[in-house]
């Protein structure tokens, strides 16, 4: 009976081992809340031990010994700490008695009370933890009296606060401007105060100042690619085609831009949130060449700097002798490369303050070439000839002489059309030519440079027309002129009004100009045409006397009166009996007569 007695104990011993193992952690457990219910209980009122506010130790006090103790320890030292407010390179200090902030006593009372008294069990465990390790340390909630605080930040940002500037690109008449893009910003004043009202300890503090951007219209994302592409365009630029060169100024480059704002794109938006982004500023600039103008500058580019071949001419001596001035070959660009080769080049970065660049160009021969003159020299002869006179005038025969002198030596090939202001050339000062008396509008100007190029047009239209070439464009006076054939002159101005002709043989035409003090006297040199040329006699009609109330013309003297009216003329142009060319030349000149203006002279009778 002993055996299985003892057998039995073992056995309900094995069965008791386990469920010591199980009891222990839940007795320490129950231990444990038991000691933390306990320590909750004893410290309900009070703050946890190790706890601190504001740097100040306030571990296991009651309420009013806790607010003794802040009210103790806080008052001197938190009036005289400095503050100060960093912003930048700029910085503002004050002290918290001048702005009028004060920590909040009963709020930091009812903080350090509650600390580790609410939430879950962990929580509040963890809470102890770090107050026994004397981490817990509570801030001072502040508060601010009156309105020191809020002007203080007021002048703070004052002085930062910088309106945004928009990037802007334009031309004008002085070429490219721009204005660079700058980011705005503005004091965030309620965040600051909030920070400013915020401390860990009683000592001096620093609290930096709330600032956000504010973004322009067009930022550095939608500006500085433009500003680089409009920057290289205008870069100075030297233009060289063999030894002459044209240099283009910034300015006149710039006439060539097309500068445009317009909407970006999503992805060229500032790296921001899309919401931080004021509606305008969704914008950026896009710099191209306009090719019209491109064109148009080029054609101008030619005209600078092509070198025309020039043909052979002929002179003439007193005596008739006839020699040949030799031909030159010339240089002429090729505008269509020079195009392409611009609209490429001026869209890259320049190397230097300046870049050059060479002209495609290739030889420009001339028309009629030496050897061509030579030949013909001996079949020349003088085909036809006209003079017309004019009253002694210094100013007329600067004008008449140096006019003429344009035309002297100029050959005329076979299909070439004459033109009178083409082959001109510029009428000013730095020419040779005066101010002298032109007919504008049916009445003379005494004040109008190069006056007076109608008698070497009319002379040059009588010479060749005896020839019987191809006349294009042929105009009247505004009036009669006594001193050139009726209904059979050629008045040129410009613009609008030209004399042309068109040498319709095979053969090229010579024109010889002599001057006098008083008269002209153009000679046409050729291979005689054969042609013969009838011109009828004028027919006059619808004569019209001066008007009583018509001013005076200044360029008649007093009591001249010509009538107006109307002229017909007929050239007929014959080729081996048959009629080649028939022109019907209508003239419409005005009445005009004489006196000093603004003298009041009657019109005599006629």
């Amino acid at each position: 009976m002993a055996v299985f007695a003892r057998s039995g104990e073992q056995a309900s011993s094995r069965r008791r081992g386990p469920w010591k193992l199980l009891l222990a952690p839940l007795v320490v457990l129950v231990m444990a809340l038991g000691f933390a219910v306990a320590a909750e209980a004893a410290y309900a009122q009070r703050a946890l031990p190790g706890m601190s506010v504001g740097g100040i130790a306030i571990g296991s006090l009651e309420k009013a010994a806790l607010r003794d103790r802040l009210d103790h320890e806080i008052a001197a030292p938190w009036a005289g700490a400095t503050v100060t407010l960093a912003g930048g390179e700029r910085s503002w200090r004050a002290t918290n008695a001048d702005l009028g902030i004060a920590p909040d006593l009963d709020a930091a009372v009812a903080a350090a009370l509650a600390y580790g008294k609410t939430g879950g069990v962990l929580d509040r465990l963890g809470a102890w933890s770090d107050a026994l390790r004397g981490d817990a340390n509570i801030p001072f909630t502040m508060r601010s009296r009156g309105d020191a605080l809020d002007r203080w930040v007021a002048a703070a940002a004052r002085d930062t606060d910088r309106a945004p500037v928009s990037g802007e690109l334009r031309v004008s008449a002085k070429g490219l401007e721009a204005t660079k893009p700058a980011l705005g910003r503005e004091v965030d004043r309620v965040a600051t105060v909030a920070s400013l009202l915020s401390a860990d300890s009683l000592g001096d503090r620093e609290v930096t100042l709330r600032v956000r951007f504010a973004y322009p219209a067009v930022d550095a994302s939608g500006f500085d690619d433009a500003y680089a592409l409009a920057s290289a365009i205008v870069t100075p630029l030297t233009v060289a085609v063999e030894d002459r060169t044209w240099n283009e100024s910034p300015t006149g480059l710039a006439s060539l831009l097309i500068v445009e704002r317009i909407a970006a794109r999503a992805g060229e938006l500032p790296a921001i949130p899309r919401e931080a982004i004021a509606p305008s500023a969704r914008y950026r600039y896009a710099v191209s060449l306009a090719n019209e103008r491109v064109a148009s500058w080029v054609t101008a580019l030619g005209n600078v700097l092509d070198h025309p071949g020039k043909s052979a001419k002929y002179q003439v001596s007193a005596e008739g002798a006839v020699t040949v001035i030799p031909s030159e070959s010339g240089v002429r660009i090729d505008q269509a490369k020079l195009r392409a080769l611009f609209l490429d080049e001026l869209l890259r970065p320049a190397a230097g303050p300046t870049r050059v660049v060479e002209a495609p160009a290739a030889v420009d021969t001339s028309a009629f070439t030496t050897e061509q003159a030579k030949e013909l020299a001996p079949k020349l002869s003088l085909a036809s000839t006209f003079t017309t006179y004019y009253p002694p005038s210094g100013s007329r025969h600067a004008n008449i002489s140096t006019g003429a002198s344009q035309f002297d030596g100029v050959v005329i090939m076979p299909g070439q059309t004459f033109s009178f202001w083409e082959l001109l050339g510029p009428v000013t000062v730095e020419r040779g030519y005066a101010y002298a008396g032109a007919i504008i509008n049916n009445r003379s100007d005494e004040n109008v440079i190069g006056g007076g190029l109608c008698q070497v047009s009319t002379t040059i239209f009588n010479a060749v027309s005896q020839q019987g070439y191809e006349i294009v464009e042929r105009h009247a006076h505004g009036y009669y002129i006594d001193r050139y054939p009726i209904g059979y002159d050629a008045a040129v101005f410009e613009p609008g009004v030209d004399f042309k002709w068109r040498n319709d043989t095979a053969n090229p035409v010579f024109i010889y100009s002599w001057s006098g003090d008083t008269w002209l006297k153009i000679d046409v040199w050729s291979i005689p045409t054969g042609r013969t040329v009838i011109v009828s006699a004028p027919t006059q009609k619808n004569f019209v006397h001066p008007a009583a109330d018509q001013p005076a013309d200044p360029a008649f003297p007093r009591g001249v009166s010509v009538d107006g009216r109307d002229v017909f003329r007929t050239r007929t142009v014959y080729e081996n009996g048959k009629v080649l060319h028939q022109d019907f030349l209508a003239s419409h000149y005005a009445p005009v007569w004489g006196g000093a203006l603004p003298a009041p002279v009657t019109p005599p009778t006629p």
